[in-house]
């Protein structure tokens, strides 16, 4: 009998292809906007420790020409280059020493919510080309909301807790909230705050109760029980309100829980992946008592009340 033998090596990584990762949200709040584009990468090592190098996760920016196009009925109504730049980033696995991220001045342009957005992403080396479109969202407002005179009132004078209800208006292309309540006092003399954030994901209703008794469990649990002499400050609210592309992309990437552990892939950008979308951020620090009733500021400082040495300012 013969017997014969053959021995084949081969790589199992095929041959690297560019792909494009892009993440960026247009917010007409904000004068300056930024884009996140890095490359997906491919190598014989580590994955975790390709990650930590920046060239294996940023293009050359010499070689991108990154625009953005407002686009009117026929044609663009104009197109703003992106100009790379340097953002400081926290360490974790991918690569901080070159954290490269695109941007451009907003300050006079008006975005308009009837409008389409698209950037086109040019890598003038290879000539790949990718792009994304989005509308906007241009405003946001609460119901009978007047900064001036609006303050929480989260327990009555007997010491029930109560709750209040916010509303709002919809925007156009608005359809997930957050509502961040700001807690900002100090400790110290050192300014502090606490973010009671409400996550208020495809709300129909377009309304959010915020219940006095887990106010102040939340304050309770985040505030140390010490002798430490604090003052209240001030409530600031932040609402985000994000498009309806955003909404689909957290909901796919939230964590998964149930029995199919597989993760179904959403992307808006063609010829990449990534998510090219738009979101607004309301921000309003309430003026009158820092925004809380007199019977809420007097329940922070009562020892029956909240006991954590809150003082009169």
């Amino acid at each position: 009998m013969l017997f014969s033998a053959c021995e084949t090596d081969f790589d199992v990584n095929a041959e690297w292809e560019e792909t494009t990762v892009v993440f960026g949200l247009l917010d007409d709040s904000k004068d300056i906007q930024y884009i996140r584009i890095n490359k997906a990468f491919l190598g014989d090592r580590d994955a975790l420790e390709i990650a930590t190098i920046s060239d294996s996760v940023n293009f050359n920016p010499d070689n991108m020409t990154v625009q953005i196009h407002e686009l009117g009925l026929s044609d663009t109504n104009w197109t703003r280059n992106l100009t790379d730049t340097i953002l400081e980033k926290d360490d974790g696995l991918f690569a901080a020493d070159n954290n490269i991220i695109y941007f451009f001045d907003a300050n006079d342009i008006s975005f308009n919510n009837n409008k389409t957005y698209v950037i086109t992403i040019k890598n003038k080396q290879s000539g790949n080309l990718v792009s994304g479109e989005t509308e906007v969202i241009t405003n946001f407002s609460f119901d009978n909301f007047t900064p001036q005179t609006f303050k929480f009132g989260f327990v009555t004078e007997s010491g029930e807790f109560i709750d209040k209800t916010m509303e709002w208006k919809a925007p156009i292309n608005g359809v997930v909230y957050q509502l961040d309540f700001h807690f900002n006092y100090s400790e110290d003399g050192d300014s502090m705050s606490l973010v009671w954030s409400q996550r208020l994901a495809d709300n129909q209703d377009r309304t959010t109760k915020l219940e006095g008794e887990k106010f102040f469990n939340f304050l309770s649990n985040n505030i140390p029980d010490d002798s430490k002499v604090r003052q209240f400050l001030n409530v600031e609210l932040v609402m985000t309100v994000g498009s309806e592309d955003l909404y689909t992309y957290t909901k796919v990437n939230e964590p998964i829980t149930g029995i199919v552990q597989q993760r179904p892939q959403f992307t808006n950008i063609n010829n990449g992946i990534g998510l090219f979308s738009s979101r607004y951020t309301y921000s309003v620090v309430l003026e009158n008592e820092g925004g809380l009733s007199g019977f809420t500021i007097e329940y922070l400082k009562s020892v029956d009340g909240l006991d954590r040495n809150f003082q009169s300012n």
